[in-house]
């Protein structure tokens, strides 16, 4: 989706980091009466879609780490939005390219997603009807003996038990008994039910942005502090359809990207290292006479969106302008890619091929702010409007 505005070219607010709007928002979705495991009788069921639906009362307003200050101004925006009768989407998407206020994330992100209809008055069926879907796939596809299971599901069984204790590693809540469990679930059934790819390494890294947000419906104060007792295997299940459905939703539009020999991360890398070349020809070239390959660091930050890169926080903000980008979010990775690269072009030139590697493979992002991301944004967002035109002929296949 194409943006014209200024907020995206010039940055949307000033960061000021620890601050949140949280007191403002209208409170998210519940974590009440979800599905225990086992058989679901079907007052358990009548009891979870009731009271887990769009409006219910005392939903919990649990924080999520950290987020820049978002003027009241956009925050009443968002909130007059998602009240309408039928959400505008395209009002929303624009709105949400510039960060979502955080206790609107879980519900905009659903919308954005395309997994809760716009018409609000369909949207409590809709959510019940999906994660009744879903929680009928873990004893279908996961909840088996194991002899039972194909090699190729051995196979991805595994790959995912070794995944799964990777994920995130400067987030010590995403490494608690509870959460590891519902990783491996719900990366095992995708990766069963898309066997076109099948589970793939980096596939755990796109999983946790959605994963801390929908969440955060259920835990009090700052991710710092969240403790796996408020959780239990109802609330859990609940989470993990959530995020199972929108990990569907942004895999669909880059599903190459995960196929036999990820032809769609080839032509990203390759596209990637012609815009560098046509925007800083001599940073294009200062990496090619050092024999550096954009394959040597572009792979990753194309397989995992970037997420690796940068505090966990930060990745989060990253989805708001992903998901707001819709099916085009992977053409603009294109020139998000090389504007991160661009922001560090003065010390490109200065390094030679190991401190080059070195320094690409470990990037100093960790202390990165908001303000920082959203200056590689509006740069991406610059190149895009410039060099969108000039791209157009690399789009192989």
């Amino acid at each position: 989706m194409q943006k014209t505005t200024d907020s995206r070219a010039g940055g949307s607010y000033v960061a000021t980091a620890g601050t949140s709007d949280r007191d403002d928002a209208q409170p998210g979705y519940p974590e009440n009466g979800m599905w225990p495991p086992g058989p679901i009788s079907a007052s358990q069921q009548q009891q979870w879609t009731s009271s887990n639906a769009p409006g219910a009362a005392g939903w919990p307003t649990g924080g999520l780490m950290h987020q820049a200050a978002i003027p009241e101004h956009r925050v009443r925006k968002f909130h007059r939005l998602l009240q309408e009768p039928v959400v505008d989407l395209d009002a929303l998407r624009e709105l949400s390219w510039n960060g979502v206020p955080l206790a609107l994330r879980p519900q905009v992100w659903r919308l954005l997603c395309g997994y809760l209809p716009p018409a609000r008055s369909r949207q409590a069926q809709t959510l019940e009807r999906r994660r009744r879907e879903y929680a009928d796939m873990v004893p279908e596809y996961y909840d088996i003996p194991h002899e039972e299971r194909s090699e190729d599901e051995i196979a991805a069984y595994r790959q995912v038990l070794v995944d799964v204790p990777r994920t995130a590693p400067s987030v010590p809540f995403f490494h608690e008994p509870i959460i590891q469990e519902s990783l491996q679930r719900l990366l095992y059934i995708w990766g069963i039910r898309h066997p076109a790819s099948g589970y793939v390494q980096g596939m755990n890294d796109l999983v946790t942005p959605f994963l801390a947000v929908f969440l955060s419906e259920h835990m009090q104060g700052p991710m710092e502090s969240w403790s796996a007792d408020a959780l239990n295997q109802t609330i859990m299940l609940a989470v993990e359809a959530d995020c199972y459905w929108c990990l569907c939703k942004l895999v669909e539009g880059i599903q190459d990207h995960y196929t036999y020999a990820q032809p769609g991360i080839q032509r990203a890398v390759f596209r990637i290292k012609e815009l560098v070349r046509r925007c800083e020809s001599d940073v294009s070239d200062h990496l090619e006479a050092e024999a550096v390959d954009f394959i040597q660091f572009a792979l990753r930050w194309v397989n995992c969106l970037l997420v690796r890169e940068l505090p966990f926080c930060l990745a989060i903000r990253l989805w708001d302008t992903y998901l707001a980008e819709g099916t085009g979010f992977s053409e603009f990775l294109i020139y998000l890619s090389a504007a991160f690269l661009l922001s560090w072009k003065d010390r490109l030139r200065q390094l030679e091929f190991q401190d080059l590697i070195l320094f690409l493979q470990r990037l100093p992002t960790a202390d990165w702010t908001e303000a920082q991301l959203e200056r590689v944004l509006s740069e991406a967002f610059i190149l895009r409007s410039s060099y969108s035109d000039a791209q157009s002929h690399l789009r192989l296949g």
